[in-house]
């Protein structure tokens, strides 16, 4: 099939072609203008072709449930409250701003996000990077992380500010190894471990060893190779549990893997490796639908193609970051 905004080799024509329906739909573009849009127009059958696949998707817009233009309006930004858009809002013009956000200012934000908060070493989405570090110690970045580090002749601390960051600690009984992530402090008992935090909940996986964490005023708990713990900022400490390294370790050699988990959870770990938004629309029974199988965050073009093949979905992009995800009417065989 063809994606009215897809994210192929067309994908500046596309990107042009949503700018200018944008602008015109909503009223914003001068006579001048309007008439360098003519000329534009007129340049190539593909420009031609991309703008009616871009109106039929517009229009498509008015079926948007409430649900799904809320979902659309946490990426608009509101400088107060007085002028949050109301609900006379017409659905078409609200999701047309959102457009014109993500297409305009779009780069600046994403540049914010990635350098809040500053760290001695960051990676930007869909980045990674090795650090070694001055005690023998390395530490590998996943994608959208911040990392601060302290080293005394005392201690070695680490603070993991956002992301995820697999350490394999050098020994050094003198000095004691600690992350600290989310209010948690992971104390390294000789390991490599790896930790991620989301919000408000961080994830601890051992694959080495043994690390002892700390949260508040609770008990100290050990976790062993092979397991895992998560804990949440309001001090609640998740029970140990036994873990597929394999399987959650995988971003180590650029893969997602996944058996039989809910199409949300995909897209929101997907969500993580690429700048794209993703949005249900009317048909709650996406929610149940299962995603199994291996994905390259390297080449995650591919995701959403596989996607649509294995799953009872039709997926339409919009200027290159609203992915909207509906339940197809073909039954495959």
């Amino acid at each position: 099939m063809t994606h009215p905004m897809g994210t192929s080799e067309p994908n500046s024509i596309a990107s042009a072609a949503s700018a200018w329906l944008v602008r015109i739909e909503t009223g914003t573009v001068t006579a001048e203008e309007r008439r360098h849009f003519v000329e534009w127009l007129a340049a190539a059958q593909a420009h031609q072709v991309a703008y009616r696949e871009a109106q039929q998707f517009w229009h498509s817009l008015d079926g948007l449930s409430p649900d799904d233009i809320r979902a659309l309006d946490r990426y608009l930004p509101h400088e107060s409250n007085s002028q949050r858009p109301g609900p006379t809002h017409s659905w078409r013009r609200l999701t047309a701003l959102a457009a014109c956000v993500l297409l305009v200012a779009g780069a600046g934000l994403w540049l914010a996000l990635v350098l809040w908060p500053l760290g001695d070493y960051r990676t930007a989405v869909g980045e990674q990077r090795t650090v070694a570090l001055p005690d023998g110690s390395t530490v590998q970045l996943n994608t959208d992380t911040a990392l601060s580090i302290a080293m005394t002749d005392g201690s070695r601390r680490l603070t993991l500010h956002r992301g995820e960051a697999f350490f394999s600690v050098a020994p050094d009984r003198a000095r004691p190894f600690e992350v600290t992530a989310g209010k948690g402090t992971i104390r390294a008992l000789g390991t490599a471990f790896n930790v991620r935090t989301d919000g408000d909940r961080t994830t601890v996986t051992v694959s080495e060893h043994s690390v002892r964490i700390r949260l508040g005023h609770e008990p100290p708990r050990d976790v062993q190779a092979g397991e895992q713990l998560r804990y949440q900022l309001g001090g609640w400490l998740g029970s140990v549990e036994r873990i597929d390294l394999n399987r959650t370790l995988a971003w180590q050699q650029h893969r997602l893997v996944f058996e039989n988990q809910p199409l949300p959870d995909v897209l929101e770990e997907v969500a993580r490796y690429r700048s794209g938004r993703f949005v249900f629309l009317r048909d709650q029974s996406l929610n149940t639908l299962l995603v199994t199988g291996s994905f390259d965050t390297e080449r995650l073009d591919r995701f959403l193609p596989a996607l649509e093949e294995s799953l009872p979905i039709r997926i339409v992009t919009f200027a290159d970051r609203v992915i909207l995800l509906y339940r197809s009417r073909i039954t495959r065989s």
